[in-house]
């Protein structure tokens, strides 16, 4: 099982710093990559790896504080809403959500799993998420 982790980091903010110190620590390994990028480069890349599974990480100002999780689906077929999914992420701006659905679209995965961490920066914190990290890549080579 090829799970793909792909970080979002924003050092510009507490939350991406987190998630910035989190990616130094499986940058490393394979199949992680650093996804600040736009939706369809992002879908590429990952497509490229040939994963079975994609696990993204990083913030966003509409998720809830602490570290949560969701999980992407695509429910349309039809262009122009796929384009408007990721419309935002055509103008710079990389946040986990458009970079979701450029992998569903572009990627063709049927399915993406998040997880967010919005809040403060600390050390703590950053164990906190990067112990999340480990537990949800381990539950996605079990299911």
């Amino acid at each position: 099982m090829k799970i793909v982790i792909g970080f979002i980091p924003f050092f510009s903010t507490p939350d991406g710093q987190v998630v910035e110190e989190v990616y130094n620590l499986w940058k490393d390994k394979d199949s992680v990559l650093d996804l600040e990028t736009d939706p369809i480069d992002a879908g590429e890349q990952v497509k490229r790896l040939g994963a079975d599974k994609v696990l993204l990480v990083g913030s966003s100002r509409y998720a809830s504080e602490g570290i949560s999780e969701k999980e992407f689906v695509l429910e349309t077929n039809d262009p122009w809403e796929m384009m408007e999914l990721i419309r935002p992420g055509l103008d710079g701006r990389y946040y986990v959500e458009d970079v979701a659905y450029g992998i569903l679209i572009f990627g063709g995965y049927k399915k993406v799993y998040a997880i967010y961490y919005r809040g403060d920066y600390s050390k703590e914190r950053v164990k906190e998420l990067n112990r999340k990290v480990e537990e949800k890549v381990e539950w996605l080579s079990k299911s």
